[in-house]
């Protein structure tokens, strides 16, 4: 029961935006099918489902993986007590060109005729009038779920949540020719975001995955939920950058410009890739940070400035902002698959 979709849907993901996850193995023609549920792995980075398929006496098992993230999933509604294993269900995605049975889908129709929308920023794929997640409901959730922030006059304190459904941070990477061939050599399904290893800074603080600042006063802690990441800014009586150990974070020492504006600067950075991108950072590099907190502290602008004279001919730079949406998250609890 597998259907050829005649449409075709973009799938690339902009080179402005770093990408989550691998999606290079997923290509060609969408299809369509229908199978019962095996198993669900409720798991980060991505919720996985085994979907076994039955034909004409033959059966085809097939590992789905949802596109988007376990956070994603939860902030859409698509909860884990969606599913049960034996449920039939309707698939609808991008076959593996590299690993036969694995599948990455973006839509699925469940048991009870509700569409889960899996990628965040796609529109129903059915049509059906029961559906969670998508573009649209992304979008009007996130409006209606801004704090009043002014009135709870917290600053920076509080978790910053992506407020679009689709990837924003726009990014200007002018790479050596080094690292342009480093790039090549760059296996998106062998790889350290593949074994669900921690990113290294920047990429840790560019994901569409929320974050929280905690202000301590002498120090600034920021948690980023995506790999469990938590970061110590020194204000006052931080010590010689150079004295301190290589990690994946860094060494950061921070300012305020202003009342509301933050600036940080970190070195001491281990070499690593930028996020998903197969872009390798000496540890060479080093990160200016600037978050500007909205009058109304309702909107956390950002500006990230990456200096690496082995990996770019200047300075890279992304930049985006975060809304105050009264979130909160635990432990990122990432499995490796």
């Amino acid at each position: 029961m597998i259907f050829r979709v005649l449409s075709v849907i973009l799938v690339a993901v902009p080179m402005v935006a770093s990408a989550h996850h691998s999606r290079a193995e997923y290509t060609g023609e969408p299809i369509e099918f229908q199978g019962s549920l095996v198993n669900i792995l409720w798991r980060n980075p991505h919720p996985a489902f085994t979907v076994e398929v039955s034909e004409n006496g033959q059966s085809q098992t097939w590992q789905v993986e949802g596109w988007s993230s376990l956070y994603t999933f939860d902030r859409a509604g698509i909860t884990e007590d969606r599913f049960a294993p034996g449920d039939t269900v309707r698939v609808y995605g991008l076959a593996s060109n590299r690993r036969p049975g694995r599948f990455l889908a973006t839509h699925m129709l469940l048991a009870d005729g509700t569409e889960a929308i899996l990628r965040r920023e796609e529109n129903p794929y059915w049509g059906e009038s029961q559906r969670l997640g998508g573009q649209e409901l992304w979008a009007i959730e996130t409006g209606a779920r801004v704090v009043d922030a002014a009135a709870e006059n917290r600053g920076i304190s509080r978790v910053w949540s992506y407020p679009s459904p689709n990837v924003q941070t726009v990014q200007h990477l002018p790479l050596t020719a080094t690292a342009e061939a480093a790039r090549a050599e760059w296996d998106p399904v062998d790889n350290y975001v593949m074994r669900c290893e921690q990113k290294t800074l920047p990429g840790s603080m560019l994901t569409p995955n929320p974050y929280e600042f905690i202000d301590n006063g002498d120090t600034i802690t920021i948690r980023g939920h995506e790999g469990d990441v938590v970061r110590t800014v020194h204000m006052q009586d931080a010590e010689d950058p150079a004295t301190q150990p290589y990690s994946l974070q860094g060494y950061s020492v921070g300012q305020w410009e202003n009342e509301r504006t933050l600036v940080i600067h970190t070195s001491r950075i281990s070499a690593g890739y930028l996020g998903f991108t197969g872009i390798l950072l000496s540890d060479e590099v080093e990160v200016v940070e600037r978050y500007m907190l909205s009058e109304d502290q309702t909107r956390l602008n950002f500006h990230v400035t990456t200096a690496d004279p082995q990996t770019f001919t200047e300075p890279a730079t992304a930049e985006y902002y975060w809304l105050a949406l009264g979130e909160s998250f635990g432990q990122y609890d990432c499995s490796v698959h």
